[in-house]
């Protein structure tokens, strides 16, 4: 195991050790063991000045050793998933391993944290390289997952790219409505999200939720619609960048299986993540507003059950630091919204299930009551929550399909979802209509 001698930060090149930076702050050090096990230490300066990056790693002298996992699982939560981890790989040529991937894509994660080789100094003014259509036409036809070449001049400032989930996306700075590929360690400020074969409206299904959502109150990203060449894509400002002086800023965030401290592969209920009631928990002890995103949290689920959104898992809820280097936290806006009932090889069952059950077809309103007294709510608060959340989408759903094809056209691959969320809303209403009647 090593400890924080380490971190004085020897400049030579070693495959097993990487350093981890906030800006131009050194935090501390990552290292893998033999078993490829990563392990982490805080920098002696860190200690001094800095703040706790995780709840499962708060600032203690002694290293967080690979045996204990929590640095592992940590770190990896920021890597891809799924098939847009598998793209990576075959695009890079390198082990399928979290260390390998944190050496070759980390240095602009979610949040504030940049991950680079030891022999990488940190540049935070080493730009961004312009996207021109040629290399936008490369990244649609790609996907996202192609890492665009960096300058031949300059390789040590290549993009390096890394979000975390499982579908196609890729984070760009966007200045003046020019696209750009941020250089080094430069923050993005944007994320672009692209159609898949398989699921090729997910950019219209998100951006239509994401309009309802806004609708009946959940705080949201920015989002909007783009076209080129025949290709639909998302442009989603970041929640996690701040724009200060002309320039994106990184702040810190935790999404809930890193505040946790499990892997991804544990980010549904079914498989051993945390539920409802359990980020509840967490809201309560590190948000600086609990009581406001408290009710976020049950809204969000509730418009989840709605709008037949079934993957609203825990590396969807994240909580964000509310300025640099500040310890206070606040529920992140709502992100990855998305229809997944539209396609019927979906698992239809909620991420995160409501008093004990996770079929959406079955949730009564004695569900919603054993969710609130588990979440230490009042029943009749969150049934009234329920009540008004399918009045306001009653409301919502016909506009906002006006307003997106007023811009962009018809989108007649929305008759799917709003089949669906009708569908919902007329059996939520019938049965919570009954509920009221003595």
């Amino acid at each position: 195991m090593r400890a924080n001698e380490g971190l004085s930060m020897t400049r030579s090149t070693d495959p097993d050790r990487l350093n981890v930076w906030h800006g131009g702050s050194l935090v501390g050090e990552l290292w893998r063991d033999r078993q490829d096990r990563i392990g982490f230490s805080y920098s002696a300066d860190w200690l001094a000045q800095g703040f706790g990056i995780g709840r499962v790693l708060p600032l203690r002298p002694e290293p967080f050793g690979p045996e204990e996992g929590l640095a592992h699982a940590w770190f990896a939560n920021l890597l891809p998933e799924g098939s847009a981890r598998e793209r990576i790989i075959r695009n890079l040529g390198v082990a399928d391993d979290d260390f390998v991937l944190l050496r070759e894509i980390g240095g602009d994660c979610a949040g504030a944290l940049s991950v680079l080789s030891i022999d990488q100094v940190v540049d935070e003014q080493a730009g961004a390289e312009a996207l021109d259509q040629a290399g936008l036409t490369q990244m649609l036809q790609q996907r996202g997952q192609g890492i665009l070449p960096g300058s031949k001049k300059d390789n040590a400032a290549r993009p390096r790219l890394s979000l975390a989930g499982a579908q196609s996306k890729c984070p760009v700075l966007i200045k003046n409505g020019d696209y750009l590929l941020p250089r080094g360690v430069t923050a993005s400020s944007h994320i672009l999200k692209f159609e898949l074969p398989e699921w090729r409206h997910v950019p219209v299904y998100e951006v239509f939720l994401n309009r309802l959502a806004q609708a009946v109150g959940l705080p949201v990203p920015e989002t909007r619609l783009e076209q080129y060449r025949g290709q639909r894509y998302l442009i989603i400002r970041r929640y996690d960048r701040e724009a200060r002086d002309g320039e994106s800023h990184r702040l810190h965030q935790e999404d809930f299986c890193q505040i946790v401290g499990l892997r991804a592969t544990r980010k549904y209920e079914a498989e051993g993540g945390p539920g409802l009631a359990e980020c509840a928990q967490w809201i309560r002890e590190l948000s600086e507003r609990p009581a406001e995103d408290l009710l976020n949290l049950l809204r969000w689920q509730i418009f989840n059950w709605l709008a037949g959104n079934s993957d609203g898992h825990a590396k969807n809820l994240a909580l964000v630091h509310t300025a640099r280097n500040r310890a206070g936290r606040r529920l992140a806006p709502f992100y990855d919204l998305v229809c997944t009932r539209a396609w019927p090889n979906l698992d239809r069952r909620l991420a995160m299930s409501v008093g004990g059950e996770s079929d959406p077809g079955r949730i009564s309103p004695g569900h919603w009551q054993a969710q609130a007294e588990a979440m230490g709510m009042r029943p009749r608060f969150v049934l009234q929550e329920v009540a008004n959340m399918v009045e306001a989408l009653q409301h919502a759903l016909p506009k906002a399909r006006a307003d997106l094809e007023q811009a962009h056209g018809p989108l007649p691959m929305l008759q799917q979802p709003e089949k669906i969320i009708h569908t919902q809303l007329r059996m939520a209403g019938y049965r919570f209509a009954r509920a009221d009647k003595p």
